[in-house]
């Protein structure tokens, strides 16, 4: 009686293999990417801390009043 349901499910399985094998596939290709954009963000770091040093350097004149 229930062997009909188990081949649907075997069949179901077995169809959405290639649609997984696509998946894997573009997450690969999509690592690299990832691993981008983290290095990206490191790189920026010492220029966002150099440009908070500037701003601390410059806020009193922020302040000073025109003359």
């Amino acid at each position: 009686m229930l062997k009909p349901f188990l081949y649907m499910e075997e069949r179901l399985l077995q169809s959405i293999k290639p649609l997984q094998q696509l998946i894997i596939h573009l997450q690969q290709m999509l690592k690299p990417f990832l691993y981008m954009e983290e290095r990206l963000l490191q790189s920026i770091k010492p220029l966002q801390q150099l440009i908070i040093h500037l701003q601390q350097i410059l806020k009193p004149f922020l302040y000073m009043e025109e003359h």
